[in-house]
């Protein structure tokens, strides 16, 4: 059982955001569109915020569609993340994606949460959070015209 402990430990699970309007998907073992959320970019009060902040996040993950959607995504990877690991000796690593128009707000509060569930569900696995369009921002320049760029979120 030590062996496979320490097997476990070796594996990750990486949750990334993107958006769809700056590039193609990154690799993946799943990608998930979530544009048939509604958008918090046409909300005024929201639209400089991020999936990061928690009224974007309430705004998001508020929506019945976000609720059942998180419900069927948590059984899907509850299933197939230790089914992949257990049975492809292999594999070590696993990819979520989570895309939106512009990688601002929806993909990045679903993400968020989606890295959660699996921290506090599967202790045992490496988990990693990142966020495409937002890391680019915070790499390359800051202030509110970068945000603007994300128009779409």
């Amino acid at each position: 059982m030590n062996a496979n402990k320490q097997t476990q430990a070796n594996h990750s699970v990486n949750v990334l955001s993107f958006g769809f309007k700056n590039g193609d998907p990154p690799q993946a073992n799943v990608i998930m569109d979530v544009r048939f959320l509604k958008n918090p970019f046409w909300v005024e009060e929201l639209r400089p915020l991020t999936g990061r902040d928690q009224p974007v996040r309430d705004y998001v993950m508020e929506q019945s569609s976000a609720q059942e959607f998180m419900g069927n995504l948590k059984a899907l990877v509850s299933h197939v993340i230790p089914a992949m690991f257990h049975n492809q000796a292999n594999v070590d690593s696993f990819t979520i994606a989570l895309g939106c128009t512009g990688g601002q707000h929806r993909s990045v509060a679903v993400a968020e949460e989606v890295a959660k569930f699996l921290q506090e569900s599967y202790p045992q696995y490496r988990v990693s959070l990142s966020h495409r369009e937002l890391d680019q921002l915070t790499n390359t320049s800051h202030g509110e015209e970068s945000l603007a760029l994300q128009e779409g979120g």
